[in-house]
């Protein structure tokens, strides 16, 4: 039951609660003009209270609840390298947001802070700051902790203009060049031109096929067993998620090029104890930076623009696939991704070009009945 108190031209209400743990506490709110706006909002709080809201954690940082949040639902259950990019939002959390608690956030603050953030980050960083710290404040509006969605439909800002997916792929035509320029430098003492031809021709991740071991491709049936990931200093880790774990058909001009790789490397006398695939004979592993400069170097030499990272590659082949008819189900498996609304999401920029392209065709196709 809650009290009511004057305080000089304002008034206080009271209101007396048990927590969770059974302990019994005291709620006090201040500044209402009259009695009756005290007693109104007091009302809704008990209903709240009686709902479950548990204001002890509401002047906790948000930092900190974040942290626990992500320690408690992330923490062995997304991969390291996704996992780390919570780290990493934590630690934004920690700078933009130093001695903000629960109680302090409104919709308002809340697109304060994202507009601050967005100054010097691009719009897609934003974005996934944006989607870290939503997921942990909807977990604490659940359990009763805040009583608000101040996360929701935020203008996400960004200091520069992400780049243009146009420029993640390459066209058809620069994309033969590159895979012909990688065939004619091929040497087995280094992976990275191998690398680059498989990334081309499977859509595979770079860790996934850094992950590759000889046991893993199959030449009978010319196909690329996906299991599992390579990390640097590492070693073997698990894919990215269960929908990764997969298994990819090659061609037949693919399955030539590494069987071929895999004599050569044979009598070249290059091995190791895990049996990689993509292993060079003074380095080791390849690396990620390895890669891209020898991939930045070609197509500098081809004069192809723009220039494309090694998850580039992965972009093209799926692109090259839409185009070339291919359903979107089998590419989204093929890509491993975890549903096909990610596949839809990433490629809309083809898919809405497919959809012009096939716009006359399917007016035929209807038009065909009155015949």
């Amino acid at each position: 039951m809650a009290s009511y108190v004057k305080r000089g031209n304002s008034w206080q209400y009271e209101i007396s609660y048990k927590t969770p743990e059974g302990k019994f506490k005291k709620m006090r709110k201040s500044g209402f003009r009259t009695k009756s706006d005290a007693k109104t909002e007091a009302i809704e709080m008990e209903l709240e209270l009686n709902k479950g809201y548990n204001p002890g954690k509401k002047n906790m940082l948000v930092s900190d609840y974040f942290e626990q949040w992500m320690k408690l639902y992330k923490k062995g259950a997304v991969s390291n390298v996704t996992y780390r990019r919570y780290e990493d939002t934590l630690s934004n959390i920690k700078k933009y947001m130093k001695f903000v608690s629960l109680s302090d956030l409104t919709r308002n603050s809340y697109q304060g802070y994202l507009n601050e953030f967005a100054k010097t980050h691009a719009q897609a960083t934003t974005k996934r700051f944006h989607t870290h710290l939503r997921a942990s404040l909807l977990s604490a509006l659940d359990n009763k902790v805040i009583l608000n969605d101040v996360t929701r439909n935020p203008v996400i800002k960004g200091a520069n203009a992400s780049k243009q997916k146009s420029d993640k792929y390459l066209n058809y035509k620069d994309f033969k060049r590159l895979i012909k320029a990688c065939i004619s430098r091929l040497e087995p003492r280094y992976a990275s031109y191998y690398l680059i031809i498989a990334g081309g021709a499977t859509g595979a991740r770079f860790a996934e096929l850094l992950g590759l071991t000889w046991n893993d491709i199959d030449f009978e049936t010319n196909t690329i067993d996906i299991n599992k990931t390579w990390k640097l200093h590492e070693g073997f880790a698990p894919t990215k998620n269960e929908s990764s774990v997969r298994v990819i058909d090659i061609d037949d001009r693919t399955a030539e090029i590494l069987k071929k790789y895999q004599k050569e490397q044979a009598l070249l006398n290059i091995s190791n104890d895990h049996n990689l695939v993509f292993f060079n004979a003074r380095d080791g592993a390849i690396t990620s930076n390895a890669v891209n400069k020898t991939l930045k170097n070609i197509q500098r030499e081809l004069s192809i623009e723009p220039q494309i990272t090694f998850h580039g590659l992965r972009h093209t082949h799926a692109s090259v696939l839409l185009y070339k008819g291919i359903d979107i189900i089998s590419v989204s498996e093929r890509l491993g991704h975890k549903d096909v609304s990610i596949t839809q999401q990433v490629y809309s920029h083809v898919l809405d070009e497919m959809k012009k392209k096939i716009k006359p065709k399917l007016a035929r196709s209807i038009s065909d009945i009155y015949k």
